[in-house]
């Protein structure tokens, strides 16, 4: 399955299930994500975990209750005060960091927008992720190797069991 079949599939699974269900999803990424954040945060002694760790924990509060706009607009405004410009962090934790944090932005972003699009790009920041790691430790691989590898397939399969 190449990834516009991966993501109209998962596209469809994703439109069937609650809002809870989906933030639910949406929480499961970023919290997989969110070491990786703190590993950036480690080597270079930039940003703040705990605003994601934070912004996590709203959202996990918001399943089965309503969402605070404006609570969720002042966490967005935080989060994107930590988001590592990968111009002045070159090193791939950077890149790593930024997929985290940006996954965190879509799923605050959901709760007052709940479209679907917001969760194929937190799918989106975990899989680039897998992506940049693999090709940084495989340099020679192709687009087939990186689609095909492993790593690759079990996320995809485990992002739509997760959504089943």
């Amino acid at each position: 399955m190449d990834s516009t079949q991966f993501y109209e599939r998962l596209s469809d699974q994703l439109s069937l299930l609650s809002k809870d269900r989906l933030i639910n999803f949406g929480v499961n990424i970023c919290e997989r994500l969110l070491a990786d954040y703190v590993d950036f945060y480690n080597e270079f002694h930039w940003g703040d975990p705990e605003i994601l760790k934070k912004a996590i924990q709203y959202c996990k509060d918001s399943v089965s209750n309503t969402s605070d706009e404006e609570k969720v607009n002042l966490l967005l405004a935080e989060l994107e005060e930590v988001l590592p410009d990968i111009e002045e962090f070159t090193d791939p934790l950077g890149s790593y960091a930024l997929n985290a944090g940006c996954a965190v932005f879509e799923l605050l972003e959901f709760l007052i927008d709940p479209e679907i699009d917001h969760l194929l790009n937190i799918s989106s920041a975990i899989t680039d992720t897998i992506d940049f790691k693999l090709s940084e430790q495989e340099t020679d691989l192709s687009d087939e190797e990186l689609l095909n590898h492993p790593e690759m397939l079990k996320e995809r399969n485990y992002q739509l069991e997760l959504s089943k």
